[in-house]
């Protein structure tokens, strides 16, 4: 066996020894030479400050309350008494803390003289206040400002006395420091010097049989498996060299196997997105293009000399770019999926965005983005069908117009008698007919209107508005039934001064319908209110209402057409009136949105512009 000095473990216990000896003789005399300023410090602190701060507080005080006789001699003497009485209170306060911190000599004489003074001080006041108006200023100029001056002089000099007397203690702390700084700074550099020459020797005796492992060591880093160390020692070096030649051996096993998996892997992986049917690509953290398949490729034009190219290099497209990123909202279908329309070989197309974001699982407070998988399904087909189905229901809304508008007068004039009598089953059973002639007439308007803002025709008359305004005329047709039910209705926090670019009619359909549907779904006590306020260059408007609320499960498909909840008790309306007040205020390129708690409340939000400033006048809006 060998003997512990011989072996690198021996010699580098034997370093650590002499290092930690040094270290220990340096922090010892350290911590004699901190303790002792330490001391110093603490006196500095201590004694004096305490009575330097209560100086200070009090000259404020007693200044405040000279401030507040000036006002009383203004003619505000209820305002100047009660700021004399509460600064009194205050200089009472730090004249305690003053005398309870008596350190120095001479301090407690001035304490006994400064209390004497600001008694005479207070006296005074109660003078001054007994005198008429007109002899106040005098008395203040000839008697009460010497008194004043007296007072706030007294604790000038209890200030002055803990000021000399911290001066005095600081400077003995820094002759302390300054020579426990040069006796430590002796100490540490003899300690350094010992420790370096020691180093110097430890380290050639121990680096000598490493640096000849270095060159073998770099070429197995670069994955140079082949070449084995050579074992030059006996020592810890020629054991871990012995080791290290067995670890080569296993990397190298391991490495074949890897390699050969990795590219079963790769070619199963290239195969599968060869095989998808729609565009796929796929992005690293830097959104650069790591993969992507033949149906890429001929969307795009990419080649594959465009792998790890950065995306925006290879596919002109901000749109799309942006909505795998997330840096903005890109546009939605009624399902809530990102669309995206692209023209290819002079022909739309358009394309539902299917992302999903891949990251490291790290420790830390955010996970970092390890990859992104974005598919593009072509809904091309899916659009057509839905323009078709929007074609033909304006095309059946249209020929069933006139049928209509025949089939209610002939039931208006049955009803009216004009054709002869009829008896009470008879009007019943025509009322009834005629109310389902007005349903099925205003479902045909809602779906031209409908029509019309999905094809894009819709006109707006836009005019610049005051929003509370328009708010009013719009709810108060609903004051009677909220009433009746004992709702509370109302407007809250809107500016009088809040305007806004709309077209005022179709705006207050939206606020009729939001507001129509809350009073549907609240009941006796509850409350619907309508607030707006402005940020940057739009207005939010929100309905809020404490009625049923919404399931969760159905927010996202709110705004679809013909959608109804299975919760929804009434069966009456069209359900296209959330679709339609999205379509005008999409129109007025705003947004909305809805946020419910089920059994609690329900909150409608959406985006108006702010009025232009260059706008020449703004349109009043008059009651109706």
């Amino acid at each position: 066996m060998r003997k512990l000095t011989k072996s690198i473990s021996g010699k580098i216990y034997t370093g650590f020894i002499l290092v930690i000896i040094i270290l220990l003789l340096v922090a010892l005399w350290s911590i004699n030479n901190f303790s002792q300023l330490s001391s110093a410090i603490n006196n500095i602190m201590e004694e004096n400050y305490r009575s330097i701060q209560s100086s200070e507080n009090m000259i404020e005080a007693i200044e405040r309350q000279d401030s507040s006789i000036l006002l009383v001699l203004s003619g505000q003497e209820t305002e100047g008494l009660t700021a004399f009485r509460n600064y009194e209170q205050e200089f009472l306060k730090w004249f305690s803390r003053a005398e309870d911190n008596i350190t120095i000599s001479g301090e407690s004489q001035i304490i006994t003289e400064l209390n004497e003074r600001y008694t005479e001080f207070l006296v005074k006041f109660d003078e001054f206040r007994e005198l008429e108006l007109e002899e106040r200023q005098q008395f203040y100029n000839e008697v009460y400002s010497e008194q004043f001056f007296e007072t706030k002089e007294k604790i000038r000099e209890l200030r002055s006395i803990n000021q000399d007397e911290m001066i005095s203690a600081q400077q003995a702390a820094d002759f302390r420091a300054g020579r426990a700084m040069l006796s430590t700074a002796l100490i540490s550099i003899a300690g350094i010097i010992i420790a370096i020459l020691s180093g110097f020797y430890l380290t050639k005796r121990i680096l000598a049989p490493v640096e000849q492992l270095q060159s073998g060591i770099q070429k197995v880093a670069a994955k140079n498996f082949k070449e084995k160390l050579p074992v030059n020692s006996e020592d810890e070096i020629g054991e871990l060299t012995e080791e290290f030649n067995k670890m080569i051996d296993k990397l190298q096993e391991y490495e074949n196997v890897n390699v050969r998996k990795l590219l079963v892997e790769k070619e199963k992986s290239e195969a599968i997105v060869n095989h998808i049917s729609s565009p796929l690509l796929v992005t690293d953290a830097e959104n650069n293009l790591i993969l992507f398949n033949q149906e890429s490729k001929d969307l795009f034009d990419l080649k594959d000399e465009d792998l790890n190219k950065h995306f925006l290099e290879v596919i002109n497209n901000q749109e799309l770019f942006a909505c795998i990123t997330g840096e903005i909202e890109c546009e939605k279908n009624e399902a809530g999926t990102p669309v995206l329309e692209l023209e290819k070989n002079n022909s739309k197309n358009y394309y539902k965005i299917l992302n999903k974001r891949v990251y490291k699982e790290i420790k830390s407070d955010n996970n970092k983005l390890k990859f992104s998988v974005t598919l593009l399904e072509d809904i091309t087909r899916l659009k057509e069908i839905d323009q078709l189905k929007s074609d033909f229901i304006s095309t059946v809304s249209h020929e069933f117009r006139t049928p209509l508008t025949s089939i209610t007068m002939a039931l208006n004039m049955l009803v009216a008698e004009d054709l002869g009598d009829i008896n009470s089953d008879q009007e019943e059973l025509l009322q009834n007919s005629l109310d389902d002639c007005d349903r099925l007439t205003s479902l045909v308007e809602d779906l031209l209107d409908l029509s019309k803002m999905e094809s894009g025709k819709i006109e707006l008359d836009i005019r610049s508005v005051k929003l509370k305004k328009l708010t009013q005329n719009t709810i108060k047709h609903f004051a009677d039934q909220a009433e009746e039910k004992s709702i509370n209705l109302y407007i809250d926090d809107i500016s009088e001064d809040l305007t806004v670019d709309v077209d005022p009619n179709k705006i207050s359909w939206v606020i009729s319908n939001l507001v129509g549907n809350a009073l549907r779904y609240t009941g006796e006590g509850d409350q619907i209110k309508i607030s707006a306020s402005q940020r940057g260059n739009l207005v939010y408007v929100e309905v809020y209402d404490t009625g049923k609320g919404i399931k969760k499960s159905d927010l996202s498909r709110i705004f679809e057409k013909f959608y109804r909840s299975e919760s929804n008790e009434s069966k009456t309306g069209s359900g296209l009136g959330l679709t339609i007040a999205k379509e005008i205020i999409t129109a007025h390129n705003g947004r909305i949105w809805v946020d419910s708690e089920k059994g609690s409340w329900t909150k409608f939000t959406f985006s108006l512009p702010v009025a232009k400033n260059n706008n020449p006048e703004i349109e009043e809006i008059k009651d109706e």
